[in-house]
């Protein structure tokens, strides 16, 4: 009974950290921006990079992983009983909570960043590392979003599974097997949701009309911006008021002649 109330209590507290969304949260502060409402209208780490670039999709990203890796890191540190068994069930309601927010009527992101977050704080967080490294680089090349998007997550799936079969992870509470059965169950249902999420761009993908995210140039404007090139804050731009237009017709003389002895009076 003890044991049903602590995995109650992990579900009731990460999925509601998992309803902050970051990327709703970095949209407004930094642009006054609903990012529901612009672009994709997902909130999520790829909107983000189409509508803002890849600074604001970075630190979502970022955000989102810490968010994630770390609330899940300290549920293993408060029950080391449970290890990965909590961990992971941690983690796949913190995504439950970013994918289905009962505060945005259960629309919400597509959970590939909350992926991630867990896999980089786990226990084979190398191979995480690396696999997105790895998956950068080819988002360069290939500049499909969701296509990286499924082999990322697809990649960390199939490696965590191996890992988990071959090098056995004990628990206090529960037997090798059990443990085994239990986060490679939960890994695989957290790969299905998040394909499930995707059924739009799968759809797209199979008729050949899925977007590209141009994140190479993206990232070139990020870090790269010519000499003495003024950079100017949209919200600033749509915010001014035009100015007063002053229109001289150039048939009329007395206005010409007004306008010249204005000018030769400064020059005096």
């Amino acid at each position: 009974m003890e044991d049903i109330l602590y995995f109650i209590l992990v579900a009731f507290i990460s999925y509601f950290i998992g309803t902050i969304n970051f990327s709703k949260i970095i949209a407004w502060n930094s642009r006054r921006k609903d990012i529901t409402k612009i672009g994709s209208h997902n909130p999520g780490t790829m909107n983000m990079l189409r509508s803002f670039g890849f600074g604001l999709a970075l630190a979502t990203f970022v955000a989102e992983v810490v968010k994630v890796g770390l609330t899940c890191f300290i549920f293993k540190l408060i029950f080391p009983q449970y290890d990965q068994i909590i961990y992971f069930f941690a983690g796949l309601f913190l995504m439950l909570g970013n994918d289905f927010p009962v505060w945005s009527k259960f629309k919400g992101g597509k959970g590939v960043a909350c992926i991630a977050g867990i896999f980089l704080f786990s226990n084979l967080w190398y191979v995480g590392l690396a696999w997105f490294v790895v998956c950068f680089v080819l988002l360069i090349l290939i500049d499909i979003g969701s296509v990286i998007s499924f082999t990322y997550i697809g990649g960390l799936t199939i490696a965590y599974t191996i890992f988990v079969w071959l090098s056995p992870v004990y628990c206090d509470v529960f037997s090798p097997l059990v443990t085994a059965i239990v986060v490679t169950s939960i890994v695989w249902f957290m790969f299905i949701i998040t394909l499930i999420k995707h059924h739009g761009n799968i759809s797209r993908l199979f008729k050949g009309t899925e977007s590209h995210v141009d994140f190479k140039g993206k990232i070139k404007k990020f870090f790269v911006h010519k000499k003495g090139e003024v950079i100017i804050d949209e919200e600033y731009v749509e915010n001014q008021k035009p100015e007063k237009e002053i229109i001289i017709d150039p048939n009329n003389k007395d206005e010409k002649n007004e306008n010249s002895f204005n000018k030769d009076e400064k020059n005096d």
